[in-house]
């Protein structure tokens, strides 16, 4: 009997301490406003003829002029470099070959395959006498080709990874 009672009172205080508590308020609410204008402190401009000059004489003590400068000669290092480049039309590369028989209509299932595991890839059924290639992406590193790599590699054991050249246009 003890007991049940000690039970119910510590259910009673928990009830009663987990309840809501409600406060009334009957004051009217009141908007605060303050006016700070009068604290801030106010400056004067200078004349635009001041700023500029002070301006300018910053950016002359803060840049001293450079003693060895190089531009020209890097500028035409970067002219001879970009005239070397503009006769290469390719890079070498890497691409994922996942297929390559005599077959052609081997080939052709391989390259729908391809398209059903990977629907942006775009591979390129290519015929080099006698064989049948099936080729899939072009990557600047071999690091680059390693997730379609693994991606084609359960469906295509064969797959490889085989350097190439990618033509730019």
């Amino acid at each position: 009997m003890i007991k049940n009672l000690k039970y119910c009172l510590i259910v009673s205080l928990a009830i009663y301490s987990c309840s809501p508590s409600a406060t009334t308020s009957t004051s009217s609410v009141e908007t605060y406003s303050e006016d700070i204008s009068v604290l801030r402190p106010s400056f004067e401009e200078a004349p635009d003829n001041t700023k500029e000059s002070i301006a300018t004489k910053e950016k002359i003590e803060s840049y001293p002029e450079p003693k060895h400068d190089v531009t020209k000669q890097l500028n035409s290092v970067l002219d001879s470099i970009d005239r070397i480049k503009a006769n290469i039309n390719f890079v070498d590369g890497y691409t994922v070959q996942v297929y390559s028989g005599i077959n052609s209509e081997e080939a052709k299932i391989a390259r729908g395959k391809v398209y059903s595991l990977i629907p942006d890839a775009a591979p390129i059924l290519k015929y080099d006498e006698p064989n049948f290639k099936v080729k899939v992406g072009k990557f600047y590193s071999r690091l680059e080709a390693q997730k379609t790599y693994y991606q084609l590699k359960k469906r295509f054991p064969s797959a490889i990874i085989i350097p190439e050249r990618i033509y730019i246009n």
